[in-house]
């Protein structure tokens, strides 16, 4: 039996480019026999697809597929490319392997790397060995003690996977920057995988203006992009999971996902409960019954800020070596390193450079508040307010989310019937938020059938329109087009349109290859949340039916699925060996730049405001926009503070605000007129006059569309369902 997925994507490398289907629509790659895959997984990130260039097709073949044949098989790709990332980051237990799926144009080396390279080629070691690995980027394993903080495991030791994408310029030049660490959320998210699919768009962002091969200027500097993936996650060994056996893990994961959301039945919350404390003792069993220590007990941001540090350090002294060697080469065209700075490397002094978005701010104010004079440069967008995160999460999390739904209505109202089909020549804000309400309680007890004849049943649930809705508020710019259409569907009982986007995952419901399955494991999420929150395991169900009504009325659109996280912690009884319990702030070695959006979903800018008091001289950068984190809707202002913090440390005034371009999707929170309109903003505006060059609007797109396609923070129940419903839209809108 063989394995095949489809799609369309190419790493993004200077040496790969994308080409597109073949002539036939089929982009395939043998995965190999089923014991192949017990090995390794052989997958593909959609990072560079942005904008595709899809190939001329004969009209031949589009007489035999037809219109609508085309739209399934692009929903259907993209969904599949969507299903390897989801087991790429959240199925750990298996090893991936990264290979060539198409042909790739530029020097054999580099292809010939793309298909041989496997992390189980490669050890781990005490010392930094960077290996060639996805085309431009160094792979390597970095042995680190399991337990920083107790000596009860002296002997025990994490291997910590490494990515990264070299700095433009070689390490003796001046110019060259030093390793910049990332986190992309979570807990959960693929350090690795995160700089594989957009380490050279952020390279874009923070480098020099000037091209390096430009040496008469000097002041430039040209950084590396170095993800990792943090303990018990993704290539990071051990793995952290509580199933070992993929099928049984595979059909409990289906179980839960087809429960829907608490307010989905009446019955939701007994066996959503009973399930969610079935599994945490399940959990808590296999690890009681180990000899060794389990890595989910070492998981907590304490452990992985300290990680980075060691990470940092090794990289220090790596760098030292590597300047030493090149000395000794003639290279007359660059420009040399005093002799001084050839081998200086002194150990406890090596500061951090680090971009964290969502729960990576957390990870990021952890780092500063453990080691304040170990900051470099810290850049955190997404702000986590730390009281908040420590406690399960709660309605501090949801400030703003409400808002971001006033936001959809808006847009529907602005852009009329033409660009949205949920208003009228007549309709009010009022109007469209009564209809769209309408509609998604008419599935409450009314779920849609559909019929597909090639994948099988399937149907459309009240749960699934709720969850497509609230991850529609992390990237509004891209989505909220998306949820018109499907709502205005649903309403007109349109089939077609239904079909086209529940078709491209329907193999979610059989378990076949493991490489074509969705599958989802939140172990990781809640083995750091779990770890890093108080106690939560005392909390009763009546206790937690009356915190989910709560945080309901606080925020109607999200209170029944951010309740979940806290009724997981409730059901996870496996301690951390060591979490962080002190204050969280400090004076840092250099000032903290925090980003926060005004209408974000799940991280408001109150609580980017909290954080910057507890680290004096930190700022605030303020981007008056709707979506998680700036990259939602990029602006040329907000790259620019980004840029020049790190070239040269600094910051932008304190809450300056940057506007986005005028559109539907404006907020004008500026603006006494408007019904964003929020007084806590300064006067210190800017309306993003600036004009982007080809590269960095570029590379804004980029980040801007992988964050619209991979934010898995708080996906939970039905999550596979819901990205691969996106992705199909978003595919279908390039093609």
């Amino acid at each position: 039996m063989q394995c095949t997925v489809t799609g369309f994507a190419c790493l993004r490398s200077k040496a790969a480019e994308w080409r597109g289907l073949d002539r036939t629509g089929q982009a395939q790659c043998t995965l190999g026999t089923q014991s192949e895959i017990a090995e390794g997984i052989i997958v593909r990130t959609f990072s560079d697809a942005i904008e595709p260039q899809f190939p001329e097709r004969d009209s031949g073949w589009a007489e035999k597929r037809g219109a609508r044949s085309r739209v399934r098989f692009l929903a259907t790709a993209l969904a599949t490319i969507f299903i390897v990332w989801g087991l790429q980051l959240s199925f750990p237990t298996l090893k991936y392997r990264i290979r060539e799926c198409m042909g790739l144009d530029g020097d054999e080396a580099v292809s010939s790397s793309l298909k041989s390279f496997d992390w189980d080629d490669i050890k781990a070691t005490e010392s930094l060995e960077f290996h060639p690995c996805y085309g431009p980027f160094e792979c390597a394993k970095l042995k680190l003690p399991l337990d920083y903080f107790n000596s009860a495991h002296p002997d025990s030791s994490v291997s910590i996977a490494i990515a990264k994408l070299p700095a433009k310029v070689p390490v003796d030049d001046p110019r060259y920057g030093g390793p910049v660490l990332i986190n992309p959320g979570g807990p959960g998210g693929s350090g690795v995988m995160t700089a594989l699919g957009m380490g050279h768009y952020l390279q874009t962002v923070i480098d020099a203006h000037v091209h390096p091969d430009n040496v008469d200027d000097s002041k430039g500097k040209y950084f590396d992009i170095l993800g990792f993936d943090p303990r018990g996650i993704g290539y990071t060994e051990p793995a952290a999971m509580c199933i070992s056996d993929g099928a049984a893990a595979w059909s409990w994961r289906l179980r839960e996902a087809a429960e829907g959301h608490l307010d989905s039945s009446d019955a939701a919350l007994g066996r959503l409960w009973a399930m969610t404390h079935a599994f945490g003792a399940s959990c808590k069993e296999a690890v009681d019954a180990e000899d060794e220590p389990d890595i989910k007990q070492f998981m907590s941001t304490a452990s992985v800020a300290r990680d980075m540090l060691e990470i940092a350090e090794k990289h220090a002294e790596l760098v030292a070596e590597q300047k030493t060697q090149l000395r000794l080469v003639d290279r007359p065209h660059l420009p040399k390193c005093p002799k001084s700075e050839i081998t200086k490397y002194e150990p406890g002094t090596v500061k951090l450079q680090y971009m964290g978005f969502s729960y990576g701010t957390y990870l990021g104010a952890t780092f500063a508040s453990m080691f304040p004079e170990r900051v470099g440069r810290l850049s955190l967008d997404g702000v986590v307010n730390s009281d908040d995160y420590n406690n399960a999460l709660g309605e501090g999390s949801l400030r703003d989310t409400e808002k971001v739904m006033k936001a959809f209505y808006t847009f529907c109202l602005l852009s009329g019937p033409e660009n949205c089909a949920l208003a009228t020549p007549t309709s009010s804000a009022h109007d469209i938020e009564r209809r769209v309400q309408s509609i998604i309680n008419s599935l409450y007890h009314r779920p849609i059938a559909v019929s597909l004849p090639d994948e099988g049943p399937d149907l459309l649930t009240y749960s699934d329109v709720r969850s497509l809705i609230f991850h529609s508020f992390y990237s509004p710019a891209l989505t909220f087009p998306m949820i018109a259409e499907i709502l205005t569907a649903i309403e007109a009982g349109q089939s077609a349109v239904i079909e086209r986007l529940v078709a491209a995952f329907r193999s979610v419901h059989i378990y076949t290859c493991p490489t074509t399955l969705p599958f989802y494991s939140d172990t990781t999420t809640y083995a750091v949340l779990c770890s890093d929150s108080v106690d939560q395991t005392s909390v009763d169900i009546g206790e937690m039916e009356k915190y989910w009504h709560a945080l309901e009325k606080f925020s109607p659109s999200a209170g029944a699925y951010w309740s979940m996280l806290k009724m997981k912690c409730t059901g996870w009884k496996i301690k951390a060996s060591y979490k962080y319990t002190g204050e969280f702030g400090g004076n840092t070695s250099h000032p903290i730049l925090w980003l926060s959006t005004t209408a974000d979903p799940v991280t408001p800018l109150h609580s980017a405001r909290i954080m910057s008091n507890r680290f004096p001289g930190s700022v605030v950068l303020i981007q008056d926009s709707a979506g998680h984190c700036s990259l939602s809707t990029p602006t040329p202002c907000t790259e620019k503070a980004i840029r020049e913090y790190f070239q040269s440390g600094s910051l932008p005034d304190p809450e300056q605000v940057c506007i986005p371009p005028k559109s539907p999707l404006s907020l004008n929170s500026t603006d006494p007129n408007s019904p964003f309109y929020d007084p806590s903003l300064g006067e210190r505006t800017f309306l993003g006059e600036e004009v982007w060059s080809a590269e960095e609007e570029e590379a804004a797109r980029g980040l801007q569309m992988w964050a619209a396609e991979n934010e898995w923070f708080g996906m939970g129940y039905g999550s596979e369902r819901i990205g691969g419903m996106m992705k199909s839209w978003l595919a279908q809108q390039h093609a």
